[in-house]
């Protein structure tokens, strides 16, 4: 059965949205086309969206969750086409519903956005379908999402050399995250990894951050002497514009210094042990990771926050993206 788009029944959102016929996709899908978008083009710049754990069902994605991931695209004034696969649903660690295990079978990605970019082809023109292809791929995912990024990266077959950078927010969930991330910076397929980073995902944020900068080993030691930094990793902390800090609210021109700052800093009130341990592997990143969280205050409402302004910011500064 072919891959089908309708129209969006709710039409007061700008642009066109469209959202897969029940049953003919490999996943149900919503597919975005911003106000700017050229109808005529068949080079599309594209942005994969992978989304997190609840989310109901496909149309969800684009009319209610927190992320916006429309408005991100408006608010960018980019003609970014927004592909979304629904990934199924999950509120608890056991549920079976959000499995994203086919995400890595052979060519998956590149199965998908061929079905995808056909059904979208049909909409635009059902007696003479132009033929879409992908300029530009980025491929964005928010919260259990970066376990599907993890999977797809290596399934988009033809596609791969059109992936131009990963971003990833609020995604490292994963207890080896920060080592594949940091292993596939380092292979033939590399891309910019662009990743932001709240409380539940401090802990592989920080030691990705510490590994690609040179400071910190696999294990989670520290890197002695330093390596080479990898200038195409970028990791960052999500915060707001002000945040509580010493007890007061405080802006910063500097994050990246001051998380460098509090990530030596040992929690308030700690003591010094009086009879020094031998650190075992990995006491280095984990006390980094602890010091960074026990001073650095978050937001309410982070975790979407990072989703939303996380998507903007790369939207807007992605020089591929026009």
């Amino acid at each position: 059965m072919l891959c089908e788009l309708d129209q969006d029944s709710v039409k007061t959102f700008p642009g066109l949205t469209l959202f897969s016929r029940r049953g003919t996709c490999t996943k149900p899908t919503g597919v975005y086309l911003p106000p700017k978008h050229v109808n005529t083009k068949t080079a599309l710049d594209v942005v994969l969206w992978l989304h997190g754990w609840y989310v109901k069902d496909h149309k969800q994605l684009f009319h209610s969750d927190e992320a916006r991931v429309r408005q991100q695209v408006v608010s960018s004034n980019k003609d970014a086409v927004l592909i979304a696969p629904f990934l199924g649903q999950k509120f608890k660690p056991d549920d079976t519903d959000y499995d994203l295990s086919d995400l890595k079978t052979a060519k998956w990605g590149e199965h998908y956005l061929n079905e995808v970019l056909a059904a979208l082809a049909r909409f635009q023109n059902p007696s003479s379908p132009p033929a879409l292809d992908i300029k530009n791929l980025a491929i964005g995912c928010h919260s259990g999402g970066g376990v599907g990024m993890r999977n797809l990266i290596g399934t988009l077959g033809k596609y791969q050399p059109k992936l131009k950078e990963c971003w990833g927010f609020d995604c490292l969930y994963g207890a080896d995250d920060a080592t594949f991330w940091y292993n596939w910076m380092l292979g033939k397929d590399a891309r910019p990894l662009h990743i932001v980073y709240g409380p539940s995902t401090l802990q592989q944020s920080v030691k990705l951050d510490l590994m690609g900068r040179g400071k910190a080993t696999p294990l989670g030691n520290r890197a002695d002497p330093p390596g080479p930094k990898i200038s195409d990793l970028h990791i960052s902390i999500g915060h707001y514009e002000a945040f509580p800090f010493a007890g007061q609210m405080v802006k910063v021109k500097n994050i990246d210094a001051l998380v460098d700052d509090l990530m030596t800093r040992p929690p308030p009130g700690a003591t010094r042990p009086t009879k020094p341990t031998k650190p075992k592997d990995g006491d280095f990143v984990k006390q980094a990771a602890d010091n960074l969280s026990a001073n650095f205050a978050f937001m309410d409402d982070i975790h979407y926050f990072i989703a939303r302004t996380g998507f903007l910011s790369r939207l807007s500064n992605a020089a591929f993206l026009v």
